[in-house]
Order: structure tokens, then C-alpha cells, then sequence
């Protein structure tokens, strides 16, 4: 036992420092993904770990395409840059942990499709915004299909979609090598379902997160600019005021409410399986 502990360990905190080696990671978040990670691959086994390693190295390659226009629309919407910090690493992996330590308690077939549905869900949100950003059509509300200025919380694009779409299959993509190593965790369904599994739960989750986005996250204006930002402080130095939305629902707690849907989605569709 105490072997897969170390061994855990190990794992969890290789990860932050490839993350922090990398830029993909600033200190707290290097420090959050050690804790996070380290949790996950002690308790809740390998296989988790390894979904999460692939979800953070491949949202995490996809950050250096296109950095320029990236750093313009994060600059002017976004809270935050590039390197993830603990807010963030919390928000997509954070509830992926906390099954890891039910699974203490709780042993069932149930839980590693909510993996998977966590997963595929912070996936595709991460690939929608690292490609949709890049999308040369205004991306639009989907509350109201109004065209908005890119990376504006809510908007989604053809490409954006695609690019949830796609995350979502590489975890279930993932998820199904997985199952084919001896003594993987044992399914009630046919392994061959968490393609469909993840895709579904996981552009479900991307779907509740763009809602939560264009409704009732935090969001300010800038006077000087005239533009809305997740931002309290613009990049033009301008302190923004609230504009609308709940002000504890920043980005990170609407991505980690997201992370919950899709694993509550994934979950349903294990059992109808």
C-alpha cells in the first residue's frame, strides 16, 4: 500500500513541476497541482491520474498556439493569463480530487464515469477557449445568438464547438485505452459507450458553462475603455465596476460548477447503460 502511496505522490507532484517547468503553471498553481494530483493518483488510482495528466498536458500544448492573439483577448476579457494559478488548477480538477477521496468510502462502477464526465467537460471548455479565441467569425450569445467581441463570456463559435467536441472525445478517447489494461476499473456498461459518454457529458458541461457565462458570472466594465471584462482591474489600469452577475461566480467557480454537470451527466448516462 504504501508503495502506490509514494508512488502517488511522486506522480502528483512530477506533474506541477513539468506544469511550472513549462510556464503552463505559475508557483500556486504548480503547488494546487501537486496537491490535486498527488490526491488523485493515491486514491483514486492510476488511471484517473493518467485522464488527468492527459487533460492538463493537452489543454496545456493547445495554450502555445497562436499566443499573440491570445495574450490580446485575454488582456482584454479574461482574468487571468496563461499560466494557470490555484484558482484555476481548483476549478478543473478540484472536484475530479474530491471523488478521489469518496472513493474511500464509496466503491462503484459509477465513479469513473463521473471521472470521465469531469474531465471531457473541463477538456472541451479548455479547447473551445484556446481554438475558439482564434475563430476569424464573431463568436455569438447563447442565450440569444447576439454576435459579441471574442473571449466575451457566453459567446460560442462553430470552431469553439468543434473544439469542445473534440476535447471531449480525446478523454473518452483516452478514458477507453485505459480500460483495456488488466485489472482496470470494471464498468457495468460496454467500455466501447464512453466515447459517446464523454463527448456527451463533456459538451453538455461546456453548453452549462458558456450558460452560467452569459447569465450569472461576474462580470465588470470598464469606463475608460467602454468594455465589459472579467477583470477588476483593466488592462488600462482602470478599476471596473460590477456590471452584472453574482460576485462570488467568477470564472473558476462557474468552470468548477461546470466540471460537476458533466460528471452528473456522464453519471446518468452510465446508468442507463
Amino acid at each position: 500500500m504504501w508503495q502506490s502511496v509514494v508512488m502517488g505522490l511522486v506522480l502528483g507532484v512530477a506533474m506541477a513541476v513539468g506544469g511550472y517547468w513549462k510556464q503552463a503553471l505559475d508557483r500556486s498553481g504548480a503547488i494546487a497541482a501537486a496537491i490535486v494530483g498527488s490526491l488523485i493518483f493515491v486514491f483514486g488510482g492510476w488511471r484517473w491520474g493518467l485522464l488527468l495528466v492527459a487533460f492538463f498536458v493537452a489543454s496545456s500544448a493547445l495554450s502555445f498556439v497562436n499566443p499573440e492573439r491570445k495574450q490580446q483577448v485575454a488582456a482584454e476579457k479574461f482574468d487571468k493569463g496563461s499560466r494557470r494559478d490555484a484558482g484555476q488548477v481548483l476549478a478543473n480538477g478540484g472536484w475530479v480530487a474530491l471523488l478521489a477521496l469518496l472513493s474511500l468510502t464509496i466503491q462503484d462502477d459509477w465513479l469513473f464515469p463521473a471521472v470521465v464526465g469531469a474531465l471531457a467537460t473541463v477538456t472541451a471548455d479548455t479547447w473551445a477557449t484556446e481554438l475558439g479565441t482564434l475563430s476569424t467569425a464573431r463568436p455569438r450569445l447563447i442565450t440569444s445568438g447576439q454576435p459579441v467581441p471574442a473571449g466575451t463570456s457566453g459567446g460560442i463559435s462553430a470552431l469553439g464547438s468543434a473544439a469542445a467536441l473534440a476535447g471531449a472525445w480525446f478523454i473518452g478517447a483516452v478514458a477507453l485505452l485505459l480500460t483495456w489494461v488488466p485489472q482496470s476499473d470494471v464498468l457495468s456498461f460496454s467500455p466501447a459507450w464512453l466515447l459517446a459518454l464523454a463527448a456527451i457529458s463533456g459538451v453538455a458541461g461546456a453548453m452549462f458553462d458558456s450558460l452560467l457565462g452569459a447569465t450569472v458570472q461576474a462580470i465588470h466594465w470598464c469606463p475608460r475603455c467602454q468594455s465589459e471584462t472579467e477583470r477588476a482591474v483593466h488592462r488600462c489600469g482602470t478599476a471596473t465596476h460590477p456590471l452584472r452577475g453574482l460576485a462570488w461566480l467568477d470564472n473558476d467557480m462557474v468552470n468548477f460548477l461546470a466540471s460537476v454537470v458533466g460528471s452528473l451527466v456522464a453519471v446518468a448516462l452510465a446508468l442507463q447503460l
